[in-house]
């Protein structure tokens, strides 16, 4: 479970003060058919969330040695990826409220889904010493949030360390290739 706590940060990749209440969860489980590098160079990320009455917001902490987006194909580039089932149904296909959101370190936003809408989506990244930094503002459509609203979720961290596409690929919780 990932608990995400009340409170709006300002998304301009920097670490708000807002995000110390949040507890994070970790992103370092690897998806064996998509990861060939050992576990200590694997990319993997510590999570945190927060809510205010109409957005789910997401900060990564990505560490990764090495960054590239050297690769055509969105998820292919160091990128982190939320998958979000706001209805919490669980089916095995996107639905109209399944999205998967993804950013890759230099900002850039992609996704995917019946749910997904580009314009939900508002995002910021920064490098750091050991990686990088993402922060995700989803909007969340149809109502107001409260406390207590429990919805799907899935992280996951892809490593492109420069060849020929992602070399690992790193999960919160399923850790199979089918999110």
């Amino acid at each position: 479970v990932a608990i995400a706590m009340k409170g709006s940060p300002a998304i301009d990749g920097k670490v708000d003060e807002v995000w110390e209440k949040a507890d994070s969860v970790s992103v370092h489980r690897p998806v064996e058919d998509l990861t060939t590098l050992s576990k200590d160079q694997m990319a993997t990320a510590q999570v945190k969330f927060l809510w205010d009455e109409q957005h789910l917001y997401a900060l990564w902490v990505v560490k990764d040695s090495h960054l590239s987006v050297d690769h055509n194909d969105d998820w292919e580039q160091d990128s982190v990826e939320l998958f979000l089932d706001r209805n919490l149904k669980r089916t095995v296909f996107y639905q109209y409220d399944d999205a998967q959101y993804r950013m890759n370190y230099e900002g850039q936003a992609s996704g995917q889904g019946e749910g997904f809408v580009w314009d939900d989506l508002q995002g910021a990244s920064a490098k750091t010493s050991t990686g990088y930094v993402v922060e995700m503002s989803i909007l969340i459509p149809g109502g107001v949030l409260e406390s207590g609203l429990q919805m799907g979720i899935e992280m996951q961290v892809n490593d492109n360390r420069g060849g020929q596409g992602r070399e690992s690929v790193t999960k919160w919780n399923h850790i199979e290739d089918d999110s």
